[in-house]
């Protein structure tokens, strides 16, 4: 690769991390889209999953996971309630695997599973400015407080907005049909220059997300991790009766906290921390593992995303790092985010 070309990659990177942080990061992301439908589609999945899905309104949406017996996440999805069917949004690693999980219930009666991934698109707007280029591309507000879907026009074409913050400032998924993506993405690109929006790469969007302490799925948090290590609480309900996994999430949530937690680390080193990256304490014990790192323009150095076990869980906590027996640097334990608002509504959760 040519220095031109290095040079030329670096310069989009920084403007797609300028435009997330300054303005708004548009990135179509290769999402799962399930659609449930039927009299029994409400009672099936609201034994599958960690939330609650029967007091939804139309309109209403969920964070929930999808729980092993274990009570270990087989997959993170947001449930919406159109109305008319469920609309389940995942990870595009969970299409298949959860779409055989349902299709086990057809037989039963009454509910339908049908794998929408490939004709309905998912743009996400990220930015401090993405409610208010929404606003001026469909001429409708949406409330950022709570999860939920909100139909609205855009270039004379219908799409769902639902907020979701993916980087830590403010965020609006869009469902949008196939054939009109052409259409919204050239009125989202019209209105670009007024609000610093771009469309951007999944090489800023993945810094963005590590300095807002949004663990990603089948990275962060995984079949691996107890629900509730991964600080995914907002996709528990501790009141909605039974599903699978929760006599184990019940038993952590009442009895105390995780054997381990999700938390961020700030980096002494000379380059990221590779995943797996073992994190010592000062009494020598193995007490963590490091997940994700990556460089933060922000704060002007490495920081990564690591387990670490409930006893070493003091902020400013100093660590050592080692990597294949070597040593490669020393951390400290900070609280999350390493930048942004420390607040999490609404669904401040999987980054995908």
């Amino acid at each position: 690769m040519t220095q031109t070309v290095l040079q030329a990659t670096a310069n989009d990177l920084q403007s797609d991390y300028q435009a997330l942080r300054q303005g708004v990061g548009i990135l179509e992301l290769p999402a799962a889209k399930l659609q449930l439908s039927g009299k029994n589609a409400i009672q099936f999945l609201n034994g599958l999953v960690s939330n609650d899905v029967k007091t939804l309104p139309p309109g209403g949406g969920v964070l929930a996971a999808f729980p092993t017996l274990q009570g270990k996440l087989l997959a993170l999805a947001r449930i919406y309630q159109t109305g008319e069917h469920l609309l389940l949004e995942l990870d595009a690693a969970n299409r298949e695997k959860i779409f055989k999980n349902l299709s086990r219930f057809v037989p039963a009666g009454d509910f339908f599973v049908q794998d929408v991934s490939d004709t309905l698109t998912l743009l996400t707007l990220q930015g401090p400015h993405a409610t208010a280029l929404l606003a001026a591309v469909s001429g409708q507000e949406i409330a950022t407080d709570k999860l939920h879907l909100l139909p609205m026009q855009i270039a004379g074409q219908t799409v769902h907005a639902a907020p979701h913050r993916r980087c830590g400032d403010a965020g609006i998924d869009l469902f949008v049909a196939a054939e009109s993506t052409a259409q919204v993405k050239e009125a989202l690109l019209a209105q670009a220059s007024e609000f610093g929006a771009r469309f951007i790469g999944e090489a800023a969007f993945e810094i963005a997300r590590i300095e807002a302490g949004v663990p990603r799925e089948g990275v962060d948090a995984g079949e691996n991790y107890i629900i509730l290590e991964s600080e995914l609480n907002d996709a528990v309900s501790y009141t909605k009766g039974c599903y699978l996994g929760q006599e184990v999430i019940a038993r952590i949530h009442w009895r105390g906290q995780p054997a381990k937690r999700l938390r961020g680390l700030l980096l002494e080193t000379n380059a990221v921390a590779p995943a797996g990256t073992e994190v010592i304490a000062a009494d020598g014990k193995k007490v963590g593992e490091i997940t994700s790192s990556t460089h933060s323009p922000a704060l002007d150095r490495f920081i990564a995303l690591a387990y670490i076990h409930r006893y070493y869980l003091t902020s400013g906590t100093e660590f050592t790092l080692q990597h294949d027996g070597a040593e490669i640097g020393r951390a400290q334990l900070t609280e999350l985010p390493f930048v942004g608002a420390s607040d999490k509504a609404p669904a401040n959760d999987l980054a995908q």
